[in-house]
C-alpha cells in the first residue's frame, strides 16, 4: 500500500468567514483566519513591487486573485497568475474590465505563448519579474505545482537570454564606441609569438585551489593567460599573469574585476573592444583590443570569442600559436561541494543559489555536477572551439570540470611543458609599439566618427521623408496616381539608404535587430493586405529613424571622449574641460593617468580649486575601488533565500537526482542552526536522499529528525508513505491522524489501516463519515465494498457496489465484484 497522492476535487467549502475555497488544494488555511489577513501575512507587500511583471503559481481557490483584484493598483506592474488546467476547469473567473489592462489568469500553455510576445519583453530586460508561490503552490503538498513553478522559470530563462542577447547587442556597440579613443593597438600583434609552446589559462573555477602550488612549481617553465577575476589572486601568491584578459561589456564588470586595476604596470590587458569602459578608461598600462575598433570597419583582428572571458582566453592562446593550452579553473561546473568559484571570490564566499534549477553535467570523474545555464552554453562552444582547431591540445588539469568532448583531462604529474623562457616584463618589452603617435591616432578617428555621423543624419532624414510620404499615401486610393507616385518616392529612399550610406544601413539594422524585427509577420506574401504592408513599412522606416539617431548619439559621445583625449595630450589643457567630462563618463582614475603621462609638472603647478578638484576625482575613484554598496556584493543574503527551495527539493527527487540532493542538503546544513524553515528543508532533501537508495529506514530516521511542531503535510505524507514500505502500522495510524487535519481526503486511507488492525467499527464510522462528504467518490465506495465483504456484511458491500455502478455504469471494478458476490 502506498500514500496517496493529493487528489484535486471539484468541491467547495465555505468558512467562517463567508468565502468559498477547495479544500482540496488549500486545506483549511482559510478556516480559522480570512484569506486577506492570511495574504498580507504571507506576501507582505512583496506581492505589491512596483514596476514588476509578477507571475503568480496558482490562485489560491481564486481568493488571491481577488485579493489583487480589490487592493489599489500597483504602479506600474501587471500580474499574471498562473494555474493548474484541472483546477482551472473548476473555477469561474471573472475579470473586472478595468483590471482585464494589468491582470490576468492562465494555464501554464497559455502563459508559455504569451510570454514569447513582446508585451513583457521591457520587465525581462530589466529583470523585473518576480514569481510567487501561491499558499497552495508554496506547501509542496500538490507537486503539480512545483513542476509548474520550475517549467515557468525555465521558460523566462530561455526568453530572458535571448532578450538581453538582443539588448547587449546594442550595449556592445555602446561600449565598443566609448572604448574606441582607448582601442589603439589591435591584438593580432600577439599572433603566433609562442608556436609550439606551453601556456595555461586560468579560470575562476573552484578547481583553481588545487593546482596552485603546481602552478608555483612550474612558474618559470609556464605563460599564464588568467581571467581578470583572477589576475590579483594570482599576484598576491607570487604568480603574476602575463596577460589579464577581459570582456564583459556590463556595468558591474568593474565591481567583479576591480582588484585587478592596481595590476596595470604587471600584467598586458588584453581585451574586448566591448569591455566595460570604466575598466579600459582607467587602466594605467599596456593594453591592446580584440575585434573591431568602430563597429563599421572590418579588420583581420583577433576576434572577441563568447559567451564567457574563458572562451575569449583560450582562442587568444591559439592565435598566439601555442600546441598546448592546459586548462586550471576552468570547470564549467560547480564542485562536489557546492562552490561555484575559487576562493576569495564574492561568489565563493555567497555560495550556492539555494532556489535556482540548473543543468546537471558529467565531470572527468564521472560525477554529476551543478550547472548555471550560462556555463553548460559556454562548454558547449568550448567543444566546438576545440574541433575547429583539432592541432591544438587542449587539455583540462581537473578531474572535477564539466566533460567536454575534443578536451582531455591529464592528472599535472603527468603534464609534460614545452617552456617559454619569457619573463613578463620581457615579453611586453617585445611586444611592437603603437605604428602611431596619439595625436595622428586621435585625428584618424575624429574624422572617421564625423564621417559616420553624416551618413548617420542622412540616414536619418531619409526615413523621416520616407515616413512622410507613407504618411500622405494613405490619403489616396491605391491604385491613384497619387498613390503611386508616394510609393515610388519611398523606393527611391530605399535605394540611397542602400547604396549611398550601406555599411551603416547594414550596420543600423544589427544594432536594432529587436526593433527591426517588430515589422517581420508570419503571413505568407501572398495574404498580405495593403493595410499591412503599408503599416509593416512604417515599423521599418520607424526602426530606421529611432536606430540611426541612437547610433548617431552613440558616435557623438566617441567624439566627446576624442575630444577630451585631445585635450590631455596639451601642455596647456583646460583641466575643467578634463575633470567635468571624467566625472561625466565615470572614469575619475583617469585623473592618475594624465598626471603619470602628461601633466606632472602641470599638475603641480594648477590653482587650489583644480588640485580640490583632483582630490575629489582621487576619491571618487577611491570609492569605485573600494566601495560595496553594489547589488553584486549582495549575492550571499540573495544566495540564501529559501522561498522557492522546496520546489527545487521537489525537482531534484522527481528527476530522481541523488548528487543534488546531496549537494542542496551540504549548502543548508549551515543554516539549520539559525532557520527552522531551513532546518526542516535540510532534513526534508536528506530524506529524499535515502529513499531514492532505498533505504528506508535511514529515510525514516531523517524525517523524524524534523521537530513535530515544525512538520507540514508534505513531511506527514512521506512518513506515511515510509510506514507503509515498512509495514508500521502504529506509525501509520499515528500519522493519519496528523493528515486528516489537513483534508478529508486521507479519510479513507485511515479506516484501511483501522481495519488492518481489527478495529473493524471505527473504520466502518470513518468510511461513512468520509462518504456522508463525498458520497459519489467511486474508489471509496469500492473499498468500504470490500472492507464490508471482508467481515461477512455481504448486503452492505452489494449496496456498496451498486452505488458505484448509479453513479457511472461502466465502472468495470463494481461490476466484477458485484458478479464475484452472485456466483
Amino acid at each position: 500500500m502506498t500514500a496517496s497522492n493529493s487528489v484535486i476535487k471539484n468541491q467547495f467549502a465555505i468558512s467562517q468567514f463567508n468565502e468559498y475555497y477547495l479544500p482540496s488544494i488549500n486545506r483549511n488555511t482559510f478556516e480559522k483566519v480570512d484569506s486577506t489577513t492570511v495574504f498580507k501575512q504571507k506576501f507582505k507587500q512583496d506581492i505589491f513591487t512596483e514596476d514588476t511583471l509578477h507571475i503568480i503559481v496558482g490562485l489560491d481557490s481564486g481568493l488571491l486573485v481577488n485579493y489583487i483584484i480589490e487592493a489599489p493598483k500597483t504602479e506600474g506592474s501587471k500580474y499574471l497568475f498562473v494555474e493548474l488546467p484541472e483546477v482551472m476547469t473548476m473555477l469561474n473567473i471573472d475579470l473586472p474590465e478595468k483590471q482585464k489592462e494589468y491582470l490576468d489568469v492562465m494555464s501554464f500553455d497559455e502563459f508559455s505563448n504569451i510570454i514569447q510576445s513582446s508585451h513583457h519583453n521591457l520587465f525581462l530586460v530589466k529583470n523585473q519579474v518576480k514569481v510567487t508561490l501561491s499558499l497552495s503552490a508554496s506547501s509542496g503538498v500538490i507537486e503539480d505545482y512545483s513542476v509548474c513553478y520550475n517549467n515557468i522559470c525555465k521558460l523566462l530563462s530561455q526568453k530572458s537570454s535571448s532578450l538581453k542577447a538582443n539588448l547587449n547587442q546594442k550595449l556592445f556597440f555602446a561600449e565598443q564606441l566609448l572604448n574606441a579613443s582607448e582601442n589603439q593597438q589591435p591584438a593580432t600583434i600577439l599572433k603566433n609569438t609562442f608556436s609550439g609552446k606551453t601556456c595555461v589559462i586560468v579560470g575562476g573555477g573552484p578547481s583553481l585551489d588545487e593546482q596552485l602550488d603546481w602552478l608555483k612549481l612550474n612558474y618559470d617553465k609556464l605563460f599564464i593567460i588568467t581571467v581578470s577575476r583572477c589576475a590579483s589572486k594570482l599576484s598576491l601568491l607570487g604568480i603574476p599573469a602575463h596577460i589579464i584578459v577581459s570582456i564583459d561589456p556590463q556595468e558591474h564588470s568593474f565591481e567583479v574585476n576591480r582588484e585587478m586595476m592596481g595590476l596595470a604596470h604587471e600584467s598586458l590587458l588584453v581585451n574586448s573592444h566591448h569591455i566595460c569602459h570604466r575598466i579600459l578608461a582607467q587602466w594605467q598600462g599596456r593594453s591592446v583590443f580584440l575585434g573591431e575598433q568602430l563597429p563599421w570597419i572590418d579588420s583581420n583582428n583577433i576576434p572577441t570569442v563568447g559567451p564567457t572571458v574563458t572562451n575569449s582566453s583560450i582562442r587568444i592562446a591559439i592565435e598566439m600559436g601555442f600546441s598546448q593550452i592546459l586548462l586550471t579553473g576552468v570547470d564549467f561546473c560547480h564542485s562536489s561541494t557546492g562552490l561555484t568559484h575559487t576562493k576569495g571570490s564574492v561568489e565563493a564566499a555567497s555560495g550556492s543559489d539555494n532556489s535556482r534549477i540548473n543543468q546537471w553535467v558529467e565531470t572527468y570523474a564521472g560525477n554529476l555536477a551543478e550547472t548555471p545555464m550560462s556555463l553548460f552554453h559556454a562548454a558547449n562552444a568550448l567543444q566546438q572551439e576545440a574541433t575547429a582547431y583539432p592541432k591544438t591540445n587542449i587539455i583540462n588539469l581537473s578531474i572535477n570540470a564539466a566533460k567536454i568532448d575534443g578536451i582531455q583531462h591529464i592528472d599535472v604529474k603527468n603534464i609534460k611543458i614545452e617552456p617559454v623562457s619569457c619573463t613578463i616584463k620581457q615579453f611586453i618589452e617585445n611586444l611592437p609599439q603603437k605604428r602611431q603617435k596619439e595625436s595622428q591616432f586621435f585625428y584618424s578617428l575624429e574624422k572617421e566618427l564625423r564621417a559616420a555621423k553624416r551618413s548617420l543624419n542622412k540616414i536619418h532624414t531619409l526615413s523621416k521623408e520616407a515616413l512622410s510620404l507613407i504618411s500622405t499615401a494613405k490619403k489616396y486610393s491605391v491604385k491613384s496616381d497619387e498613390y503611386q507616385q508616394k510609393i515610388a518616392g519611398i523606393e527611391r529612399i530605399e535605394s540611397k539608404i542602400n547604396n549611398q550610406h550601406s555599411s551603416f544601413s547594414k550596420l543600423i539594422k544589427i544594432y536594432g535587430y529587436f526593433e527591426f524585427s517588430q515589422f517581420l509577420t508570419t503571413k505568407e506574401t501572398n495574404d498580405w493586405s495593403e493595410e499591412q504592408m503599408n503599416s509593416m513599412t512604417n515599423k521599418y522606416y520607424q526602426a530606421f529613424e529611432i536606430m540611426s539617431k541612437e547610433l548617431n548619439e552613440l558616435v557623438q559621445q566617441s567624439l566627446e571622449l576624442v575630444t577630451v583625449r585631445k585635450e590631455e595630450l596639451k601642455e596647456r589643457p583646460s583641466f575643467v574641460l578634463l575633470s567635468t567630462t571624467w566625472f561625466y563618463f565615470n572614469q575619475p582614475g583617469r585623473v592618475y593617468l594624465w598626471i603619470n603621462n602628461a601633466g606632472k609638472q602641470i599638475a603641480s603647478n594648477l590653482p587650489q580649486r583644480d588640485n580640490e578638484v583632483i582630490i575629489k576625482l582621487q576619491n571618487s575613484y577611491k570609492v569605485q575601488l573600494e566601495s560595496r554598496a553594489h547589488p553584486y556584493f549582495s549575492m550571499k543574503k540573495k544566495n540564501q533565500v529559501l522561498t522557492n527551495t522546496l520546489a527545487k527539493i521537489i525537482d531534484l527527487k522527481q528527476s530522481k537526482n541523488i548528487a543534488g540532493l546531496k549537494l542542496l542538503a551540504t549548502n543548508l546544513r549551515p543554516l539549520i542552526s539559525v532557520d527552522q524553515y531551513a532546518s526542516r528543508l535540510f532534513h526534508l532533501t536528506q530524506y529524499f536522499t535515502f529513499f531514492l537508495k532505498n533505504e528506508f529506514e535511514s529515510a525514516l530516521n531523517s524525517i523524524l529528525s524534523i521537530e513535530e511542531s515544525n512538520r507540514s503535510e508534505v513531511e506527514h505524507k512521506q512518513i506515511l508513505l515510509i510506514a507503509f514500505k515498512l509495514h508500521n502500522l502504529d506509525l501509520a495510524e499515528k500519522t493519519l491522524n496528523e493528515l486528516v487535519k489537513y483534508s478529508d481526503e486521507y479519510q479513507p486511507q485511515h479506516a484501511h489501516i483501522l481495519s488492518l488492525k481489527g478495529e473493524n467499527q471505527q473504520a466502518l464510522d470513518k468510511y461513512l463519515n468520509y462518504l456522508d462528504k463525498y458520497p459519489t467518490d467511486e474508489n471509496t465506495l469500492i473499498k468500504l465494498g470490500i472492507f464490508l465483504a471482508n467481515i461477512g456484511q455481504t448486503e452492505g458491500a452489494r449496496s456498496s457496489f451498486s452505488q458505484v455502478l448509479s453513479i457511472n455504469n461502466e465502472n468495470v471494478t463494481a461490476r466484477n465484484y458485484l458478479a464475484q458476490m452472485s456466483q
